[in-house]
């Protein structure tokens, strides 16, 4: 009997894996899929390496080479700061005095073994991935080290974000959406490319693997309070890694291992760019982005680009509004003068840096503080989804990948691309 099986969200209706599944079958209103584990509780596999220890809850088939793991701790500095007894701080990043040892820096590290453990090994096929950086260096990386072939998409303006410790592998292609192109125009050109037989979509939110993988964040926290946390803070850009956490709190609460009640999400966005924020606060069920011109100018104020997805997973069945609402929670827009205070206030009391997304969440839990929605005893699990990149350059040479093919926004959006990404099949198969 397989370890796991997939269900609807939308119309109940289940699936065993055939580890490329991104959707039901049946028509209806969009809906995500959810993992569904057998066994129903979880052990840690101290046996396994990195975030596979926590392979009872992962969809994966194959173990890969990786090392690094979400790492939680419970803080004494910023939560004496803040008044709070029970702050524990999920790092995910590169932190070798405290054991974190994600060297891309980031916890979208967690997605890629994930993802990539869940396919049949040798099948063939490219995955393509779009990204605005984090999770494309992350998927670069672990794809160069595991011989994976991998096609990544990203806007020419974060070809600075996709590097690695070590020279990439041939495997890996960077290809970019180039001017004043974003996240979501790289999203599209990678739609164009999997219409292309030899490629398939890593599917984003939709991935189960991806969210399971994210979850784990949860799953650390829980096992180091030794018990549920009372509240989670995140920052978000697509909304996968907040579902992913509510989903990780569901499977810890059914398991029965853990005391505790509902786990309260708090999740946060940068402001000017906040659709997600604004629709939650008229109560809408959808983002509806009327200026897309004024949207791609609000992305290129903020600092924590990677929080830019333009037409996210928000009101899917499952996504971000009905976890939102199951859970409670509450959505916060936290300015770069915010960010730039809270990245300087963790460095100062924990002593490492952090990006500006994770300065995105401690801004909401420093708001969240002031207005009385935490209370001082609650424990309350900050993700801090990204840090350590001084430490990264303290210890290792960064090697950047080299772009394959570049394409204009007029290119994206007009048939002639599909004769250009032809030259792709011959370069990666």
């Amino acid at each position: 009997m397989e370890r796991y099986f997939l269900k609807c969200l939308g119309c109940g209706k289940t699936y065993k894996d055939n580890y490329f599944r991104l959707r039901c079958d049946e028509k209806h209103e969009p809906a995500l899929l959810r993992t569904y584990y057998r066994k129903g509780s979880i052990q840690i596999r101290n046996d396994l390496p990195g975030m596979y220890r926590y392979y009872d809850f992962l969809p994966v088939n194959r173990i890969l080479d990786i090392e690094g793991g979400p790492v939680v701790y419970k803080s004494e500095a910023l939560g004496n700061y803040l008044g709070l007894k029970n702050l524990y701080i999920i790092f995910n990043g590169y932190w070798p005095e405290k054991g974190a040892f994600l060297k891309t820096g980031s916890f979208k590290e967690l997605e890629a073994p994930s993802v990539l453990g869940r396919l049949p090994e040798n099948n063939g096929k490219t995955i393509v991935v779009a990204s605005a950086g984090n999770t494309g260096r992350a998927f670069a990386n672990i794809c160069s080290e595991n011989n994976i072939p991998l096609i990544l998409v990203i806007p020419e303006k974060s070809k600075n974000e996709i590097w690695s410790t070590k020279p990439f592998n041939d495997c890996v292609k960077l290809v970019l959406a180039s001017g004043n192109s974003d996240y979501y125009d790289a999203i599209e050109l990678s739609n164009r490319i999997v219409e292309l037989d030899g490629f398939f979509p890593e599917g984003g939110t939709l991935n189960v693997a991806r969210r399971d993988g994210m979850s784990t964040t949860v799953l650390a926290a829980a096992f180091s309070m030794g018990r549920l946390p009372d509240h989670y803070f995140q920052a978000i850009g697509s909304g996968a890694g907040g579902i992913a956490a509510w989903e990780g709190f569901l499977r810890l609460r059914e398991s029965g291992q853990f005391d505790g009640e509902k786990m309260r999400l708090h999740l946060s966005q940068n402001y000017p760019f906040i659709p997600m924020v604004e629709a939650w606060r008229k109560g809408k069920r959808f983002v509806n982005i009327q200026d897309e011109a004024q949207a791609k100018a609000d992305i290129d104020v903020i600092k924590a680009k990677v929080l830019s997805n333009r037409k996210p997973p928000y009101g899917v069945i499952g996504g971000v509004f009905d976890v939102l609402n199951d859970s409670g929670g509450n959505m916060y827009s936290v300015t770069n003068r915010e960010i730039d205070e809270a990245t300087k206030l963790f460095e100062e009391k924990e002593g490492v840096d952090i990006h500006p997304a994770a300065g995105v969440a401690l801004g909401s839990l420093i708001q969240a503080v002031k207005e009385k929605a935490v209370k001082s005893e609650d424990f309350v699990a900050l993700n801090i989804t990204g840090g350590g990149l001084k430490l990264v350059e303290r210890d290792f040479k960064r090697y950047y990948l080299e772009t394959y093919f570049s394409f204009s926004p007029e290119d994206i959006y007009s048939e002639k691309i599909h004769v250009l990404i032809e030259e792709i099949l011959s370069a990666v198969s």
